[in-house]
C-alpha cells in the first residue's frame, strides 16, 4: 500500500501496510484492564458470600435456637453436694474473627451449694485475680498454687498477692441443670472490671 497525499500530521504506516492489526497499546490496556477486574473478584465475590452467608448461618453446636444467651450447662443440681466445693469446665464454641471452634475449654468455675435450695447456688471464677493460674480447692478454703494467695470457702481473698476475692459468676439451675454465664475480669486490679469478649 502507500500513503495516500493528503492525509496530514502523524502518520503509522503499520496501519496502512496490516489493516487488521490491532494497537499494541490499546491490546495491553484491554489485557491489564481484564486482569484488574479478576484480581478484584477474586477478592470482592468471596467477601461478599461470606457477609451474604452470615444471615443464614447456622447455630453453633452447644448454642440454643434464637441466640446464644450466655449460659453453659456445667453440672447437675443433684452431682453437687452441700459444703463441698465442685470444680466444673464451661465448655462453649470460641469465636474469633476467622474461626468458629466449638466444644473449647472457656473457662473453669467453682461451684458452692449452700443448702437444699437452688437459691443457695454460687458459682466463683477458678482464675486467680492476680496474673491468672487456676485456683486450686485446699482444706482451708481455696489457693492459688502460683504465687500461695489464699481465698477462705466462700472466696474471699486472705492474704498474698491477689487483689481482691475471687470473681463471682452468674449461675442459675434450670430443670436440674446447673448452668453458668462465663465472664472474664481484668488481672491485677482491686476493681473487678468485666473484659469484654
Amino acid at each position: 500500500m502507500h500513503r495516500p497525499e493528503s492525509c496530514s500530521g502523524s502518520f503509522d504506516s503499520r496501519v496502512w501496510k496490516y489493516p487488521g492489526m490491532v494497537d499494541r497499546r490499546k491490546a495491553l490496556k484491554v489485557v491489564v484492564g481484564f486482569a484488574g477486574a479478576a484480581a478484584a473478584g477474586v477478592v470482592v465475590f468471596p467477601a461478599a458470600a461470606v457477609v451474604a452467608s452470615s444471615a443464614n448461618a447456622p447455630r453453633l453446636p452447644g448454642r440454643r435456637a434464637g441466640g446464644d444467651d450466655g449460659w453453659h450447662p456445667v453440672a447437675r443440681w443433684d452431682d453437687l453436694v452441700v459444703a463441698t466445693p465442685l470444680q466444673a469446665h464451661i465448655i462453649g464454641a470460641e469465636v474469633d474473627a476467622w474461626n468458629v471452634s466449638p466444644d473449647r475449654r472457656l473457662g473453669t468455675v467453682w461451684l458452692l451449694r449452700g443448702g437444699e435450695g437452688t437459691e443457695t447456688l454460687r458459682a466463683l471464677s477458678a482464675v486467680c485475680p492476680h496474673l491468672g493460674c487456676l485456683i486450686e480447692h485446699s482444706a482451708r478454703g481455696f489457693v492459688c498454687p502460683c504465687h500461695v494467695s489464699d481465698f477462705d470457702a466462700a472466696g474471699t481473698a486472705l492474704r498474698g498477692p491477689s487483689p481482691r476475692s475471687m470473681d463471682p459468676i452468674e449461675s442459675r439451675v434450670r430443670d436440674g441443670e446447673v448452668e453458668v454465664r462465663w465472664a472474664q475480669f481484668r488481672l491485677g486490679g482491686a476493681d473487678r472490671i468485666r473484659e469484654e469478649s
